[in-house]
């Protein structure tokens, strides 16, 4: 008579206890899986968030060295003088020197504006031309033009003049003193513009004065 040797529940698993192991070895990849994913997206996200950092500040810095340089000229229209600067709440028209190129040296126009694109992001944009006569501000021929930044709201300008601030500048006698520049999610950075020179004062020239010459006692 043969006997059945008895089964050792050391020796192995059973079925149930591999099923078990199974599923958890299968959540613990899905787990895994979902946190490799997860810190790659969040990588991903924090290098973007950087790249954006650091365009956002180079524009910034960028705006402000333009903007500081800017020349506090104005030019004659109907017997009064307007200034060779004007702006609004996204865009903004001044103009610098540029002594560096020889061949195109002198005073350029510059226009820094925003514009919304088909997919509804914002581009700011620089355009730069040499203006050869005051009396053609304002408009441009065949303007260099460059992208400097993207984004879901456009930058917006601010203008500080004696009577406060305002979005508007715009056929005045002088250049703002202060300019506001901000970006979406940023603090709004002041930028003090170069005023015009005070033309010295006039000297009255001395008169020569004659002492009267004393009566003689008849």
């Amino acid at each position: 008579m043969t006997r059945t040797r008895p089964i050792d529940r050391r020796a192995g698993l059973t079925l149930a206890e591999l099923l078990i192991a199974l599923v958890i070895g299968g959540m613990t990849l899905i787990i895994t899986a979902q946190a490799s994913s997860s810190v790659r997206r969040w990588t991903k996200q924090l290098s973007q968030a950087e790249e954006s950092n650091t365009r956002a500040v180079g524009l910034y810095q960028f705006t402000e060295k333009m903007l500081s340089d800017a020349l506090p000229m104005s030019h004659k229209v109907e017997d009064r003088s307007v200034a060779l600067f004007e702006g609004n709440e996204h865009a903004v028209r001044f103009v610098r020197a540029e002594p560096g190129y020889p061949s195109r040296a002198g005073i350029y126009q510059y226009y820094l504006y925003s514009v919304k694109t088909p997919d509804g992001q914002w581009t700011f944009n620089l355009e730069r031309e040499l203006l050869s006569d005051p009396e053609e501000f304002g408009t441009m021929q065949n303007p260099a033009r460059l992208n400097l930044f993207t984004d879901t709201q456009p930058p917006v300008f601010v203008y500080g003049g004696v009577n406060g601030w305002q979005t508007d500048w715009a056929e005045k006698e002088m250049p703002p003193r202060m300019v506001s520049f901000g970006i979406t999610k940023w603090p709004s950075l002041s930028i003090a513009l170069p005023r015009p020179a005070k033309a010295a004062p006039k000297k009255d020239k001395k008169k020569n004065i004659t002492a009267p010459k004393p009566k003689v006692a008849g």
